[in-house]
C-alpha cells in the first residue's frame, strides 16, 4: 500500500522540479537530443522547434509572434538557456496572407545563447 503512495509523489516531485529548472535556465532534457558546435554556439542536430503566431496586420508582426511562440515552447522544455530565437539554426519562415493580415510559423533547432570555445560534446 506505501508503494502506491510513494510513486504518485515521486512522479510528481519530478515535474514539479523539472518546471521549477527550466525556468533557471538548462533542464537535463537537452542532453536527449545530439548536439555540437556551429557558428561558435552548442546546438541541437537532430531537432527542430516550430512556432506558430496568430494572425497579425503585417509580416513583421506575425513572424515576431511566431518566434516568441517557438521561443515559449523551447524554454519550457529544455529552459531559457535554449529559447533564443536569434541564434537558432537551420531556421525557416513559413508566412500565408490571410484575410485582413498575415499568419506565420517558424522552424528552427535551439541553440544555447552563450558562446563556446570547443566542442565539449
Amino acid at each position: 500500500m506505501k508503494f502506491r503512495v510513494f510513486a504518485p509523489m515521486a512522479t510528481l516531485a519530478a515535474i514539479l522540479i523539472t518546471a521549477t529548472s527550466a525556468h533557471a535556465g538548462q533542464t537535463g532534457m537537452a542532453a536527449m537530443h545530439d548536439q555540437r558546435v556551429v557558428g561558435g554556439r552548442l546546438c541541437f542536430t537532430d531537432h527542430e522547434h516550430v512556432g506558430v503566431g496568430q494572425k497579425a496586420p503585417s509580416k513583421s508582426i506575425a513572424i515576431r509572434q511566431a518566434a516568441r511562440d517557438w521561443s515559449s515552447f523551447t524554454a519550457f522544455e529544455y529552459g531559457s538557456d535554449w529559447a533564443h530565437w536569434n541564434v537558432a539554426r537551420g531556421k525557416k519562415v513559413l508566412c500565408e496572407q490571410v484575410a485582413g493580415g498575415y499568419k506565420c510559423e517558424v522552424q528552427g533547432r535551439p541553440c544555447l545563447a552563450k558562446r563556446v570555445r570547443s566542442a565539449t560534446r
